[in-house]
């Protein structure tokens, strides 16, 4: 019987909001799409659906993957759990897949492509990054994963490799072995006017591509395939004003995992009101709907509002820094925090209570709760308050 890998809570390192505003030129980011989030969903049943995400591509006859939490569940491109392994996205609901190597060359390599919005500037800096997961069925890990910008439209008609000279990253000599987390891969690009067209996959020869074997994940019974295999994310192209603003950071299994857990019980001398006006609701980052650790509170506010007719509340829903940095990828986050207080809303009146009695706002990362900067800390601004009216 398949287990769900563990979830372990992890620190990283994170940035305050106010410090992102002054490192990073917030100009929308130049990939469309760069989430896989905009797929149809309907179609996406077997291998080699990337053309299903809206502005993506294969620039070879071998067509790539995209996966997804709302593609059928009997599909193999699924999310979650898939046919090369079990990854959820590192942000949304859905991801890309390409093959980087495999033994003795057996297997041919798949790319992925999509055109820009606009061509890059001449001259201008720009931070080109993207997050990578080996998939659990990789027997194998690569250190070759870059970018290719071009203004041609790269479009062979033959499942050759792709052999040009990758502009990020520089440096490659790093193997991505990491099955739990998404990393980071980035670099800086100088525009020289022209580029419109990204590509991403292993520009290498195959004798120039260091590999190391894997362990298969433990509770995974699938065997492991001879090849190197990644689950890509959050593709971003933006300009930048200095080239130490363009940081890779790794993403934590647990980073959407982690949810805020309260303890102890409201003073037992309060009045319902004083009850309600002192709720907060806790969410996982990147999620919407109310977690079910949430119910007893819940259960709590619909007695307290049950109790006392004449209160009516105003539900603020919040994000934390992450989210907010993220919606340059993904657009939908921009509405999360009143999406939040809509779910507690909605919840609030399919337990009987009175939707006229019950207005709901949204807030982005700028009011937070905590700023230390920490998980924990982090986690605290992900809410809903409750106030009176």
């Amino acid at each position: 019987m398949y287990m769900k890998r563990p979830a372990f809570l992890l620190t990283i390192a994170l940035f305050s909001l106010a410090a992102r505003a002054q490192e990073v030129d917030t100009t929308r980011n130049l990939v469309i799409n760069g989430g896989f989030e905009e797929v149809e969903h309907k179609r996406l049943k077997r291998q080699g659906g990337i053309a299903y995400a809206k502005g993506w591509s294969s620039p070879t006859e071998v067509k790539a993957d995209v996966f997804s939490d709302q593609a059928p569940a009997e599909s193999l491109t699924s999310a979650p759990r898939n046919y090369m392994g079990d990854q959820t996205a590192m942000s949304g609901s859905a991801y890309a897949g390409i093959r980087t190597w495999s033994y003795a060359n057996k297997d041919p390599r798949s790319y992925i492509r999509t055109r820009l919005k606009t061509p890059l500037k001449k001259d201008t800096l720009y931070c080109v990054r993207f997050y990578v997961s080996l998939a659990d069925l990789s027997k194998y890990a690569t250190n070759e994963l870059a970018v290719y910008l071009t203004n041609a439209v790269v479009d062979k008609k033959d499942a050759q490799s792709l052999t040009f000279t990758p502009h990020v990253p520089l440096d490659r000599t790093k193997i991505y072995a990491d099955m739990f987390s998404w990393q980071g891969v980035c670099g800086v690009f100088q525009g020289q006017g022209f580029e419109n067209n990204l590509i991403i996959g292993n520009f290498a020869a195959s004798e120039r591509t260091d590999n190391q074997k894997t362990k298969r994940p433990k509770g995974e019974t699938r065997m492991q395939l001879p090849v190197a295999y990644y689950y890509v994310d959050n593709v971003e192209v933006y300009s930048i004003k200095d080239r130490s603003q363009c940081k890779c950071e790794q993403i934590k299994d647990a980073e959407s995992e982690f949810i805020f857990s309260r303890k102890g019980a409201p003073n037992p001398t309060w009045k319902a009101a004083q009850r309600v006006d002192a709720q907060v609701f806790y969410f996982k980052r990147f999620q919407r709907l109310m977690d079910p650790s949430m119910d007893p509170f819940l259960n709590d506010l619909v007695n307290d509002l049950k109790a006392d007719a004449a209160l009516k509340v105003r539900l603020v829903g919040h994000t934390d820094a992450t989210e907010l940095e993220r919606t340059r990828v993904r657009p939908d986050l921009a509405e999360l925090g009143r999406e939040r207080a809509e779910a507690v809303r909605d919840a609030l009146v399919e337990a009987g209570i009175d939707a006229a009695r019950i207005t709901v706002v949204g807030k982005a990362a700028d009011d937070a709760a905590d700023t230390t900067g920490t998980e924990i800390g982090m986690s605290k601004n992900r809410r809903v308050e409750v106030e009176l009216q």
